[in-house]
């Protein structure tokens, strides 16, 4: 059959929900820690008022109780939004590849099953989680650096630089997330539907366009595998597993029917 190839659109638009609740959250974070250090608490920390310590407290917590709740309020939405553009998405592009590869033979690729719906629901959750985890991870850094910034006396010239660095590792990592949740979703739910549909072997595809790409992978390209005995992916920890289960794994599987003995 055809490679299943993921939707890149997918990626893109829950990429970008999560970095504009980023851009959201570090623009309020930068603009009240500079008026924190430039109001007069912040003028008399420099003689010796040790009074900011406990105004950056009750800032940083704020700052935290607000975007913790944006950030949870939106988790949910967007999960599910995901997960069902990737349950579409999946069902359309194993429906190609299996026509392809059956000359037309029609297969009901877009029911969705108790396993299929098992698969679902562990995407809502774990990207739930991962969303969530985005504030709590950030807002522990820029605290530790305002109280960094505070016990050395460097004041503004040591945060402003981090909380510019900060701010390009959260939105970096919203890219990651987007890139390894999709991809995860799309792979996962093809495979549920293979192993609904009877189909139990795939190629493995190698994805040439990671910037590092593992040697395993590229060896594992263009063999056979069976759905339930997935192969080691990763040769260091001894993972098994399937094309897009390890972070940044770009490959892809190809669906593969043997009609008589011999024949693919």
């Amino acid at each position: 059959g055809l490679a299943l190839n993921p939707n890149a659109a997918i990626e893109d638009r829950y990429y970008s929900a999560l970095r504009k609740l980023i851009i959201d959250m570090t623009r309020q974070v930068h603009g009240d820690v500079l008026q924190l250090f430039q109001s007069e608490t912040g003028q008399n920390y420099f003689a010796q008022d040790d009074s900011i310590s406990a105004q950056a407290k009750l800032v940083l917590n704020a700052l935290t109780a607000k975007f913790q709740g944006i950030f949870n309020l939106a988790a949910k939405p967007l999960a599910i939004g995901m997960t069902e553009a990737e349950s579409i998405s999946s069902a359309l592009s194993l429906k190609t590849s299996l026509n392809k590869l059956s000359n037309g033979l029609s297969l009901k690729t877009d029911v969705i099953s108790g396993d299929i719906k098992d698969v679902l629901n562990a995407t809502i959750h774990e990207n739930v989680s991962l969303i969530k985890s985005i504030p709590s991870e950030y807002l522990t850094q820029v605290q530790s650096a305002v109280m960094r910034s505070i016990t050395t006396g460097n004041g503004l010239a040591d945060l402003v630089p981090f909380l510019e660095k900060q701010e390009g590792v959260t939105i970096r990592r919203a890219r990651t997330i987007a890139r390894d949740q999709t991809r995860k979703a799309f792979s996962n739910l093809n495979f549920a539907r293979m192993d609904k549909l009877g189909i139990q072997e795939y190629e493995w595809l190698h994805s040439a366009g990671g910037q590092k790409p593992r040697h395993l992978h590229q060896r594992m390209s263009g063999n056979i595998y069976r759905i339930d005995k997935p192969p080691i992916i990763d040769e260091k920890t001894g993972q098994r597993g399937k094309p897009g289960d390890l972070i940044n794994c770009r490959c892809r599987a190809v669906p593969v029917i043997k009609f008589n003995e011999g024949t693919r």
